[in-house]
């Protein structure tokens, strides 16, 4: 009796990059985290960069274990910029028209006395 083994199916390079981002939530935020792909259409998504792949950018979102991929290709900068968000950076991510646009989000300092 002969047994066929499936040939092992290399994986394209966008593959490969998805399948690295949903390691790095992983290893970021533990086994159990959720990850989903950004809604390129609209959307804003608030969090801490906990990684970059090749093609992809992956975001903490919320406080639960859950993680946001956004693909690099929807940011717009001049190619001397950086135009990608840096891991340990809190930001705002906001689709409009199939484009991402990066925000730091800064922290909102109270001062004592002050009231509504």
């Amino acid at each position: 009796m002969t047994v066929r083994t499936q040939p092992s199916r290399k994986l394209a390079p966008w593959q490969e990059s998805l399948r690295e981002a949903r390691q790095v939530a992983k290893m970021a935020l533990g086994q159990e985290t959720s990850t989903v792909m950004a809604e390129r259409n609209s959307g804003i998504y608030r969090g801490v960069i906990i990684g970059h792949t090749r093609d992809y950018i992956v975001q903490q979102i919320g406080k639960q274990p859950a993680a946001v991929i956004h693909s690099k290709n929807l940011f717009h900068a001049p190619a001397a910029e950086f135009p990608w968000p840096e891991v340990g950076h809190a930001v705002s991510i906001h689709y409009a028209g199939s484009h991402a646009i990066a925000r730091e989000i800064r922290e909102r300092v109270r001062e004592q006395g002050l009231s509504r």
